[in-house]
């Protein structure tokens, strides 16, 4: 096997390549990380690309890439060269940026970790994507990087892993293809395991108890006016008033939902906005649900969830929660992660549900009862379908400068992707949208 390249974080080695790696995949190491790099070197879209890893130890990018292909066979991962970088040393951080036309940044959690890498990215040219869900650290770095990233010319685009393209993509797909003027939609998550059971990697769960710890001290509302500072027209007809647990009675879903509480309707909200301001289309309404087939199980996740962020708000109990994952969460999320067979078997079903006017109706001055609804599905959404979604990122990115906005800047998924060639790119990793049949 031929050995892995190692790349010198001097910054007087960037002069001397004269040319930047086309992807640079930060945190590579990482259980999301790691399969990110899968979905890059298993996708013929990458073909011809050139592709770096970078992290804080060599040993352990080497190590990781020698997995990689005893795991898929492709040798050619064991040629990625290998960039030292690490949150904490900002000057490797620079180097990193200077060689990179896109970083995918698979380190966090994002509010501990994040800021510092999108800071050497924009300062220095590249362009950013992560998978974050949390909202105050995408709200933030739109607030302080956006103006800049314009000026360089470079896109920050967060939240594109299922975190939340599934979502705001699927939101903006309905609302365009809707016969008529979309007014709202409600959107429901329906996630399948497979015989094997189901177990999250626990990064995610301790990215959960920060974001629940640190909502008082988040000020999303200043962070909103910063952001969104026009205030949209209030609508007249919205989402409709449901229970914390209510039955749902579609032709295409069955089941019991209970509100969603990922960054989902967030970043909905911020694309909505931009095109209403941008684009000059009527912002719509949304309600995020998480959809469960059994009530049994409705009610003992809706009782998990709040003696979950009950106990994430004092110091002590928090300290347990972060040192016990698996046993706190009833193996829900585990240290381990999901095994290949368990994500093998996982798949999920992101249905949209909208409600608006005809063509021809007074819109906003009748009772919407123009109904229209799609779907998007896909794989396992841990890290399946999340590497499939930021590699798609990424690739629209590189591939689609003449239908990305015109300026670089801070985006949405939706607000920055909407006209590219995303969508085909999510089909190649098993991702699809389609507009379901109309109800008679």
């Amino acid at each position: 096997m031929p050995p892995h390249q190692s790349i010198d974080i001097n910054p007087s080695t960037v002069s001397r390549m004269g040319s930047r790696y086309d992807i640079v995949v930060y945190g590579a190491t990482g259980f999301t990380g790691s399969y990110i790099v899968r979905a890059i070197a298993t996708s013929p879209l990458f073909k011809g690309k050139t592709i770096a890893v970078a992290g804080r130890s060599e040993a352990k990018l080497r190590a990781t890439l020698d997995e990689i292909v005893r795991d898929i066979g492709v040798s050619e991962v064991s040629k990625y060269p290998i960039i030292i970088a690490d949150t904490s040393d900002v000057e490797s951080l620079v180097s990193m940026a200077k060689q990179a036309k896109v970083i995918i940044n698979a380190v966090g959690p994002y509010r501990l970790h994040g800021e510092a890498v999108v800071k050497a990215a924009v300062e220095n040219g590249a362009s950013h994507v992560d998978v974050s869900g949390e909202p105050a650290y995408l709200e933030t770095m739109e607030m302080k990087y956006a103006e800049l990233a314009k000026e360089k010319g470079v896109y920050v685009v967060g939240a594109c892993g299922w975190d939340s393209i599934p979502c705001d993509l699927g939101t903006d797909f309905l609302k365009r293809n809707f016969d008529g003027t979309l007014g709202y939609v409600e959107t429901f998550v329906s996630n399948t395991r497979g015989p094997s059971g189901y177990s999250f990697n626990a990064g995610t769960y301790q990215t959960l108890i920060l974001g629940i710890a640190s909502a008082k001290e988040d000020n999303l509302g200043k962070l909103r006016k910063a952001i969104m500072p026009t205030r949209l027209p209030s609508p007249k007809y919205k989402t409709p008033k449901r229970g914390t647990l209510w039955k749902v009675d579609e032709p295409a879903l069955q089941g019991w939902a209970l509100p969603f509480m990922g960054s989902d309707k967030s970043i909905v909200q911020r694309s909505q906005y931009y095109d209403a301001q941008v684009n000059g289309k009527k912002p719509i309404q949304i309600a995020t649900y998480f959809s469960l087939g059994s009530y049994f199980w409705a009610l003992l996740v809706t009782g998990w969830v709040t003696i979950f962020a009950i106990l994430c708000m004092f110091k002590p109990t928090r300290k347990i929660l972060q040192a016990y994952p698996d046993q706190c969460s009833f193996y829900m999320f585990k240290n381990s992660g999901p095994t290949k067979q368990q994500m093998k078997e996982a798949s999920f079903q992101y249905f949209f549900f909208g409600n608006g006017w005809a063509n021809g109706e007074a819109v906003d001055e009748v009772k919407p009862t123009k109904k229209g609804a799609a779907v998007c599905r896909g794989p396992d959404p841990g890290y399946i379908a999340t590497s499939g979604c930021i590699v798609s990122a990424a690739l629209a990115i590189l591939e689609d400068k003449d239908t990305l906005p015109k300026q670089g800047g801070v985006y949405t998924t939706a607000s920055a992707f909407r006209d590219t060639r995303i969508f085909d790119y999510l089909k190649s990793f098993g991702i699809t949208y389609e507009m379901l049949p109309e109800k008679n």
